[in-house]
């Protein structure tokens, strides 16, 4: 036997923002198509759901909650969107970290006997392109890497390209 309750309680649970389905209703308490919209009527007599008529089908949604409804679902909405915005901010910064302890590996297995590296062999061991290399690590190099003028490519600066790093304090 299906209950106002029931068919309340169904509809405050499908409800995303917008009005529920009858036919989705109906699917979730697998019931007969005549008692729900009985029931349904009741409750739209009520003042408790309103029907909402679209197209070929009806539509139903929650009257004495639905405003406060609506709050906690973007409420909600924009709790989850916060954390994936955290989890990114997270997975972003650990990859630049992985990516600037992956270039100083890098430059301890390429660097000459007096320590000096060609960024193009850091680059190309490291697989990345010139455009990614370039502007993902050009902080890191600046801030722990003396630029010595040289090599087949690096950062120009009046001129003349800088592809010879040597780490700070080596020389």
């Amino acid at each position: 036997m299906l209950s106002e309750d029931m068919v309340l309680s169904t509809i405050k649970e499908l409800y995303d923002g917008k009005p529920v389905a009858f036919s989705k209703i109906k699917k979730k308490l697998k019931t007969d198509g005549e008692e729900l919209s009985s029931i349904l009527d009741r409750l739209e007599k009520e003042g408790k759901v309103r029907k909402i008529e679209n197209g070929g089908g009806k539509s139903f949604e929650l009257l004495s909650n639905s405003e406060e409804s609506k709050i906690d679902l973007l409420l909600k909405e924009m709790s989850e969107l916060k954390d994936e915005v955290k989890k990114l901010q997270e997975a972003v910064m650990e990859k630049k970290k992985l990516s600037e302890n992956y270039f100083d590996e890098i430059y301890a297995e390429v660097k000459d006997n007096l320590g000096y590296a060609h960024l193009k062999d850091i680059r190309v061991e490291m697989g990345l392109t010139k455009e990614d290399f370039y502007s993902k690590l050009r902080k890191h190099i600046e801030e722990n890497y003396e630029l010595i003028a040289g090599g087949d490519e690096g950062f120009v600066r009046k001129g003349s390209v800088y592809g010879i790093i040597i780490r700070r304090g080596q020389r």
